[in-house]
């Protein structure tokens, strides 16, 4: 049997020190909290139906009275725009920090646990004089960070601001207002807890914060302990319509910056880490508390099986491999989730059933098959929609995809949304642009980045005849700074150039600098009658990690671009590909083309519930893309 002790007396730490006692897996656990016991910041604690069966798997006695002193719904509200938009099918249970911490130090107490109280232990120095040395000391983790190097540990602040109120305005199921005001848009999760009570979280992004006058009262409210009265006052103000004359309540209630974390490594020796000492997701997607106890209920199972001769950190390295895929797992869904709720108010001018379709698709967790199970009238809705905003044509959507909707590119009208490049020899080039042209493609773009002759004019002028009985518009593609080839473009006469920026990505700063500004005045010197799109490289880094795209993207629409085409390579992961087009769509306003390899098709194969297809038709429904290029296995047809 083990000596243990734990640095934490959250969530997790204690129940944690419930377990290895309850199993009889230590002799003696020890917890050591540097606050008293009734000391807690926060309001109310989500867990999922998931979370909750786990609890009364591990701990059924635990289970029940977090049950008996919490509060359940199903739904979810969004509500923008004027409008209420209800979302059922998902179960959660929320309950006061305070309650739970209470239960969970009654329960630890009650197996055997020892829990000392404003004792604020040194994890380190504990080490040597017990078996197993748990940190659970939160995000901000002592523990962690005097061992950042050994762990491997990457903290990165998220861009958009957060704080934390209670109220007693009534919210019967987890709510999501947003508010458009004189200094930028606001948003509030608020979701009831128990006895009246209820969560009150407001989001906004930097330059809303700053023109609020939110960054000095934050600097005012510093202390630890010390609420920020400013925000509480004005955002008694931005959410008067919601709290009906309730006040906010306070509880070390400042603003921050979501802290995400990461670790190589969580464990050293027989020290280890637990909760968002380990790792941290947005509590968009859930709660560091949840995520926390699930890694006790790990934690504890590992060291009840460890073998009696077995050293500790065999157990320690098995518990990471157990709940390492898990918290991955859910950080890849909450960083999308976090980076949505940093740019919502960019998002603001948008239908409210659209707005609520891309708040729904936000992250992977359940596509396209699965939301139409659980909400059939409200992405019915979304597509509705997004059909309503298409240009009226006599076009119909082929399979129900929303390729088929028509689109406007500058002063050009597109037929649906399917785009093809050609690339070929140029009088092979001519004969494939008519082939896709007859295929179904209202968009064809001839690559003239190759060498063309100057005396083929005259054969592309006809080509742009013939196609456009096709109801076809043909394009042209240049390389950037070649204005020889401009020139002969302009010649012929076509209605869309698009121009492919060069790869800077190797540049150094001022190189790129000067290279960028060359193509911006390329760009700004093309015919102004033609449809102008600006063809750029998808990078392989993430896409909140690099803002270069995003700068491309600016100074392409400052010289006159009226779209991009975001040009992936064919290894390049859809989902990836789509993060950066639907940030440099937000930040630009400007419809974007998504080159797709071949290979995807318009209609669900038999067997599968979803694939590249139904990812392009979200996307393009909730917004994130206006159009692709490749050419899929089935086409549009006529």
């Amino acid at each position: 049997m083990l000596d243990a002790a734990v640095v934490g007396g959250g969530p997790g730490g204690l129940f944690l020190a419930r377990l290895l006692m309850l199993r009889g897996t230590a002799r003696q656990v020890t917890v050591h909290e540097r606050n008293a016991p009734d000391a807690t910041f926060g309001f109310g604690v989500v867990f999922s139906d998931r979370t909750m069966s786990a609890f009364e798997r591990a701990d059924p006695d635990t289970h029940r009275r977090i049950v008996e002193a919490s509060v359940a719904w199903t739904d979810m509200e969004l509500r923008y725009g004027g409008r209420s938009l209800r979302y059922g099918g998902y179960g959660f249970t929320a309950i006061a920090r305070k309650t739970l911490l209470a239960i969970l130090q009654e329960q630890a107490a009650e197996a055997g646990a020892e829990l000392h109280f404003e004792d604020p232990a040194d994890a380190l120095e504990l080490t040597s004089a017990h078996d197993v040395v748990v940190a659970a000391d939160g995000v901000n983790s002592a523990t962690r960070n005097a061992l950042a190097d050994r762990f491997g540990t990457l903290a990165r602040p998220g861009a958009g601001k957060y704080v934390w109120f209670g109220t007693r305005a009534p919210f019967e199921v987890v709510t999501f207002p947003f508010v458009q005001t004189a200094f930028g848009a606001f948003a509030a999760h608020a979701y009831p807890y128990g006895e009246g009570l209820h969560t009150f979280i407001v989001e906004t992004d930097e330059t809303t914060w700053r023109a609020a006058g939110l960054e000095t009262s934050t600097e005012r409210s510093a202390a630890p302990g010390v609420s920020d009265t400013y925000a509480q006052e004005l955002m008694e103000q931005v959410f008067a319509e919601q709290l009906q004359g309730h006040p906010l309540l306070v509880n070390n209630s400042k603003w921050a910056n979501f802290l995400h974390v990461s670790n190589r490594s969580w464990s050293h020796g027989n020290l280890v880490l637990l909760g968002d000492a380990a790792h941290t997701a947005h509590f968009s997607v859930g709660s560091g508390t949840k995520m926390a106890m699930e890694d006790a209920i790990g934690l504890a199972a590992e060291l009840a099986s460890r073998g009696a001769e077995e050293p500790v950190e065999g157990a320690l390295h098995r518990y990471e491999a157990r709940r390492r895929p898990e918290t991955e797992r859910t950080q890849r869904w909450a960083l999308p989730s976090m980076r949505w709720w940093e740019t919502f108010g960019s998002r603001m001018d948008r239908d409210p059933d659209r707005f609520g379709f891309h708040f729904l698709t936000r992250t992977s967790a359940i596509g396209l098959a699965g939301l139409r199970r659980r909400h059939p009238e409200r992405i019915a809705a979304a597509e509705e929609a997004y059909a309503h905003e298409a240009p009226r044509t006599a076009a119909s959507v082929p399979g129900g995809h929303a390729l088929g909707a028509p689109l406007r590119l500058g002063g050009t009208l597109l037929r649906n949304r399917l785009v093809v490049v050609a690339a070929d020899r140029a009088e092979r080039q001519i004969r494939a642009c008519e082939a896709y042209s007859v295929a179904g493609s209202s968009l064809v773009l001839a690559d003239w980045r190759r060498p063309v002759g100057a005396g083929e004019s005259d054969a592309w002028r006809a080509a742009l005849e013939r196609v456009s009985l096709d109801d076809t518009t043909l394009g042209v593609v240049l390389r950037a700074l070649d204005t020889a080839v401009a020139d002969r473009a302009e010649a012929v006469g076509f209605p869309v150039v698009e121009v492919v920026l060069d790869d800077i990505g190797h540049y150094g700063e001022a190189e790129a600098a000067e290279h960028a500004l060359l193509e911006r005045k390329f760009l700004g010197s093309l015919p102004a009658g033609a449809a102008l799109i600006a063809g750029l490289g998808c990078p392989e880094t993430g896409a909140y990690e690099n803002d270069r795209l995003v700068e491309r993207a600016l100074g392409a629409a400052e010289a006159g671009a009226c779209a991009l085409h975001l040009r992936a390579l064919d290894s390049t992961d859809l989902t990836h590909a789509l993060e950066h087009a639907d940030r440099i769509r937000t930040a630009t306003g400007l419809p974007v083309v998504l080159a797709c390899r071949d290979g995807w098709a318009l209609e669900v194969p038999a067997g599968r519930a979803e694939g590249r297809h139904s990812l392009l038709h979200t996307a393009l429904v909730a917004g994130r893309i206006d159009a692709v290029s490749g050419w899929p296995l089935t086409g549009p047809g006529r």
